[in-house]
């Protein structure tokens, strides 16, 4: 699945992975292939996603936005 991390300023992140894990307003949430929908607040705390090799990233992430569609997750960072 494809991955985008932005803030106002630049793209932090845009690439395949496996998973994608971060806090979301009400707990941890994990994104694999073929998840459902989603649209979500999320809070600051530590975004971690696994790249297509398996080699596993973290970066700190701050309040922002979550859109899962069609095997697309799109991190909005404000």
């Amino acid at each position: 699945m494809n991955l985008e991390i932005k803030t106002p300023e630049k793209i932090i992140f845009s690439g395949k992975v496996k998973s994608v894990y971060l806090k979301a307003a009400d707990g941890e949430i994990g994104i694999l292939e073929d998840h459902a929908p989603l649209a979500t607040i999320i809070s600051p705390g530590l975004i971690r996603y696994y790249t297509e090799k398996g080699e596993e990233v973290r970066l700190e992430g701050g309040n922002g936005f979550l859109v899962v569609k069609n095997n697309r997750v799109r991190i909005l960072l404000s």
